[in-house]
């Protein structure tokens, strides 16, 4: 079967997307699957390319069986709602135009977020006659709704509107959560219509048996515990609780990590400064191969979410991650998550 996943993220980025789609690409294309993925540059969150994509239009890859094809696109920093529109309707009309020029597939896997991926999807099925399935990882724009980072009335209503149209044109809508399927079944979908397959970890990358990160293990000096946050420094996860614990826990030996980037890493590395937390450490993205052993080093994994209803059918990848290399998890999410932690005695939960 010739299957093509249509995503802005993809690695050497990182992130709970990027692993996801990845995988499921490289383990299709091992059953004898013909996979393309058709993808931006990499540049999230920072924006910026890194060596080897520089100077690019467009590139072709081949990594374990999987063809990746790069398409132009606006390239900024994930932060502002106007510099993120921009890369993700510039994405969406790049894709749409190769999509338009190119063999077409059997079956195309579209990802959300963006939302705007489905303008690619509409493309293939009305011009190209190919159905496609529509992968929902987040609600848009209902997250951003309530994140209150989308607030104009009309903005709101044409969004919706368009999500009822990606939806309804899709050959099925699948969900990352059971939430998630709840809340787009409550919309008026028929049960055979939305699809739930869910986050996962490979338990052989993400093992207790990875050797621990040396560079972590330093940072236990003197008996020192490490709480680690591994992931997206974004709006939505609520890191400046975990400055407020390390400004209260200042004489304990902890150690807090932050390892990752967003938009509100800068704030947060600024007001550990302001506060002179001299036990805060916040290290650039790593590459997924050195994640296993971070996480295997560190002796809790923080993982909060804001406090929103919508946040309570949320199942972090990284909190799948934490547990497959042994980490403890400290998690902030209610819910789904917190169902399946306390059932397996393996953290605390909010």
């Amino acid at each position: 079967m010739k299957i093509r996943f249509v995503t802005l993220y993809y690695p050497p980025e990182v992130g709970a997307a990027q692993r996801r789609i990845s995988e499921l690409a490289r383990r299709l294309s091992l059953r004898g699957h013909e996979v393309t993925v058709l993808t931006g540059f990499p540049n999230y969150p920072s924006g910026i390319k890194p060596e080897g994509y520089r100077g690019r239009f467009t590139m072709r890859e081949e990594i374990d069986g999987v063809t990746i094809v790069r398409v132009p696109h606006y390239i900024a920093p994930n932060q502002g709602f106007v510099r993120r529109l921009g890369i993700h309707l510039s994405f969406a009309f790049s894709a749409s135009l190769w999509t338009l020029f190119h063999k077409r597939p059997d079956i195309i896997y579209l990802e959300s977020p963006p939302l705007f991926n489905g303008f690619i999807g509409l493309v293939s099925r009305w011009i190209r006659r190919t159905p496609y399935l529509f992968n929902v990882a987040d609600l848009w724009p209902q997250t951003a709704i309530e994140l209150g980072a989308l607030k104009n009335k009309w903005i709101i209503a044409a969004s919706q509107k368009l999500e009822r149209l990606f939806y309804n044109q899709a050959r099925t809508v699948l969900a990352v959560t059971d939430g998630i399927r709840r809340f787009i079944l409550n919309m008026g979908y028929p049960e055979n219509k939305v699809a739930l397959i869910t986050n996962g970890v490979d338990h052989t990358i993400f093992s207790d048996a990875v050797p621990p990160d040396p560079a972590v293990l330093e940072l236990k000096r003197e008996g020192s515990i490490v709480a680690l946050y591994a992931g997206t420094h974004g709006m939505a996860h609520a890191l400046g609780g975990i400055l407020e614990a390390a400004i209260r826990l200042r004489q304990e030996k902890i150690v807090f990590l932050f390892v990752g980037d967003g938009p509100e890493k800068e704030k947060l590395v600024q007001k550990a400064t302001e506060e002179h937390l001299d036990k805060v450490y916040f290290w650039a993205p790593r590459p997924q191969a050195e994640m296993p052993g971070i996480l295997r080093a560190a002796d809790i994994a923080v993982i909060p979410l804001r406090d929103l209803p919508l946040f309570d059918s949320a199942m972090p990848s990284k909190c799948f991650e934490a547990l497959a290399a042994g980490a403890p998890v400290m998690l902030s999410v209610r819910g789904e998550m917190a169902d399946h932690v306390r059932a397996a005695g393996c953290g605390v939960t909010a």
